[in-house]
């Protein structure tokens, strides 16, 4: 058995403008004295907010960039204070040197009080939440292709209500069972997830391809003996793209994606 293990966001989900939505709902709650809100608040107003008014706003811009720098749903509260400090982290040694200096506890609270934020605003205007997602319709359209051919699972941070709610909006509910389903309660790292699945199939690691738009979270699940790849379509820049070569990591795009992650032998 072959299986595709597919992180969601930045992979089957362009999911940036509701991160950026929750995550300075969150820390709003946490720095409520932060001038990088009082901006975004006086430019956007208040929730629900639409995919135009996310896209023109310059602070979101930054914070995209950030984002393939990091790991968990706390790194998104690092970005927001490292752009509330106008600090430059243009690289993966700055970001993570950033990182380390902050309180432990203060990350561990932006993570709990993420998700609590997601759910406050996907229960106070769910089908304006739901509209700042889109799928990436050319790979959607292949899941569908090559449905059969190979068992597809998510391996992904999401909580399993979004999680369900946006695989059923895409039309892509079907391909992935439940039991293939593993979101955020699975564990904290992609090893973790993937080492369920290996034992949920009964498969060797060498028998997954994981594709993902971090190349953190491939650096981390190689070692298991996965094949990993790159999204290259996903939440990142051609600064990933060259880091996963570097490593000797496959990038996919979406005109490649079928030959790069189906390899002629696989099929």
């Amino acid at each position: 058995m072959r299986v595709l293990a597919l992180d969601f966001d930045g992979v089957l989900c362009d999911s940036i403008r509701e991160t950026f939505a929750t995550a300075l709902r969150t820390y709003a709650d946490l720095v409520p004295d932060s001038r990088l809100i009082a901006r975004v608040d006086a430019r956007l107003g208040s929730w629900p907010w639409t995919k135009t008014q996310i896209d023109t706003e310059p602070d979101f811009l930054r914070f995209a960039q950030l984002v393939p720098l990091g790991n968990r749903a706390e790194d998104f509260g690092v970005a927001l204070l490292s752009m509330d400090l106008e600090l430059q982290l243009g690289d993966q040694e700055s970001y993570d040197s950033f990182y380390r200096s902050l309180e432990p506890d203060w990350l561990a609270r932006f993570h709990g009080r993420f998700y609590e934020s997601r759910s406050t605003l996907r229960t106070a205007a769910r089908e304006a939440w739901l509209a700042l997602h889109t799928d990436y319709p050319l790979f959607t359209a292949l899941l569908h292709e090559i449905d059969g051919e190979i068992t597809l699972a998510v391996a992904t941070a999401k909580d399993d209500e979004s999680l369900g709610l946006l695989l059923g909006r895409f039309g892509l509910s079907a391909l992935f069972p439940p039991e293939l389903r593993l979101d955020k309660e699975t564990g904290i790292q992609k090893t973790e997830h993937l080492s369920r699945l290996s034992e949920r199939l009964r498969i060797p690691f060498t028998d997954i391809t994981f594709v993902d738009d971090k190349v953190n979270h491939l650096a981390k699940v190689a070692g298991l003996g996965v094949r990993p790849v790159l999204a290259g379509w996903g939440h990142n820049t051609a600064r990933e793209h060259a880091a996963a070569r570097a490593l000797g990591f496959s990038v996919a795009n979406l005109d490649d994606a079928k030959s790069v992650l189906l390899p002629l032998a696989e099929r």
